[in-house]
């Protein structure tokens, strides 16, 4: 029977800066098999009081059941337990109801699963797998525990305006997806004829017009994949790695142009802009504001850092912007 490693201590990040995993929240291996009796079970959570779960394994160490040790140490005083069960499988007690996480999942991804889960679920920890086999159990409580550190992190950086991620978690995101070597999409959003729109509605309508590009974009994304921060002013980066990321682009811009014409008089709606002067007092017609992106496909090992992207980005998003209205562009040049 496996015997149970000392519980080790559990860090919010990982010593290199990496995003934590589910594999960084791992605190102990200790699984059983079919093998295994329901009295082993029982003498095992009497010997390690610090287990709440164990998992039970197949022959191919998948994750097949649970076993938890109040309801197995309860079971255990009943009359008969051990005539009847004591040298029975421990499948026979299991509960095939189990919480496995593969053990690259972000925490995003981890806090999403959870938010469905019962009270005794929860009390149970979770498994950990990779390539489906069982290599770990964790403990709500440090994910919890991660999570709040991560929303904490998160809010020191975050944009006061939108409440997104400014530019710390932005480049924190983009390295972290370099170093974990997967392939992955930047864009660059960036409103257009803003400055007019600012100058004749005033700042605060201005505000309403960066929150509902916000509020398009994150609507848009897919939240337990892609990543969505506001540089500052009206300029967004989203990191996808969504498969559908381009026609969720587009979804955006057809979005944002059907819903910014309401921050619109009439008047403006129906002459398609504002007419403003300029310093010489001409007077320069500016079509309504409208919403550009430049967009990267990062291969692995194309890019060494968020400065070469950010780079890049700057140049795709000019090209976006020389097509007239909303638009985007995609820099399909390789290193």
């Amino acid at each position: 029977m496996p015997k149970p490693n000392a519980p080790t201590l559990f860090h919010p990040l990982t010593a290199a800066g990496k995003p934590v995993t589910a594999r960084n929240l791992i605190r102990h291996n200790s699984c059983v098999t079919a093998a295994v009796s329901c009295h082993g079970v029982i003498k095992q959570f009497h010997d390690h009081q610090q287990l709440n779960s164990l998992a039970v394994v197949d022959d191919e160490n998948r994750v097949a059941g649970v076993l938890r040790s109040l309801e197995i140490l309860r079971r255990g005083t009943e009359n008969y337990f051990d005539e009847i069960f004591g040298q029975r499988s421990c499948t026979t007690i299991m509960d095939s109801a189990t919480l496995v996480f593969d053990a690259e999942l972000s925490l995003l991804q981890m806090s999403n699963r959870i938010a469905s889960l019962n009270d005794r679920q929860l009390v149970d920890g979770f498994f950990v797998s990779e390539a489906g086999r069982y290599i770990g159990t964790g403990h709500m409580t440090d994910l919890i525990k991660a999570i709040a550190d991560q929303q904490i992190s998160l809010a020191r950086y975050a944009n006061p305006l939108t409440l997104l991620p400014g530019n710390v978690p932005i480049d924190e995101e983009i390295l972290n997806c370099l170093s974990a070597k997967v392939r992955f999409v930047v864009g660059y959003f960036d409103l257009d004829n803003f400055k007019a729109f600012n100058d004749v509605y005033g700042y605060r309508a201005g505000d309403a017009v960066i929150q509902l590009a916000a509020k398009v974009l994150g609507e848009s994304v897919d939240p337990t994949l892609d990543f969505l921060g506001h540089v500052g002013g009206d300029d967004y980066v989203v990191v996808f790695k969504s498969t559908d990321w381009e026609s969720r682009v587009q979804q955006v811009l057809a979005r944002f142009d059907e819903e910014v014409r309401h921050h619109f008089t009439q008047e403006h709606q129906a002459k398609g802009g504002i007419v403003t002067n300029n310093r010489q007092g001409q007077a320069v017609f500016h079509p309504l504001t409208c919403l550009s992106a430049g967009l990267i496909r990062v291969e692995v090992g194309e890019f060494d850092s968020h400065a070469e992207i950010s780079q890049r980005l700057v140049e795709a998003k000019k090209m976006a912007k020389l097509t007239p209205g909303s638009s985007y562009f995609i820099d399909r040049r390789q290193r």
